[in-house]
């Protein structure tokens, strides 16, 4: 199974960003810088494992 995760982060001053990281059967296989907008790190992260897998994630979760 591929897992893509798309993580949220609240810095101190207030400010947002967001990490894609991909998992294929428990292990991960990427992961990105941070961007600033959630649909952002989402499309970056589906377009990385459509080109790195061939194939898009079973599942997208949102932290």
């Amino acid at each position: 199974m591929v897992e893509l995760i798309i993580e949220h982060w609240r810095n101190l001053d207030g400010s947002s960003q967001y990490l894609w990281s991909l998992w294929r059967d428990g292990k991960r296989i990427g992961v990105s810088r941070p961007t600033e907008t959630q649909d952002g790190a989402e499309q970056q992260g589906m377009d990385w494992c459509l080109r790195s897998t061939g194939v898009g994630p079973d599942r997208v979760t949102r932290l």
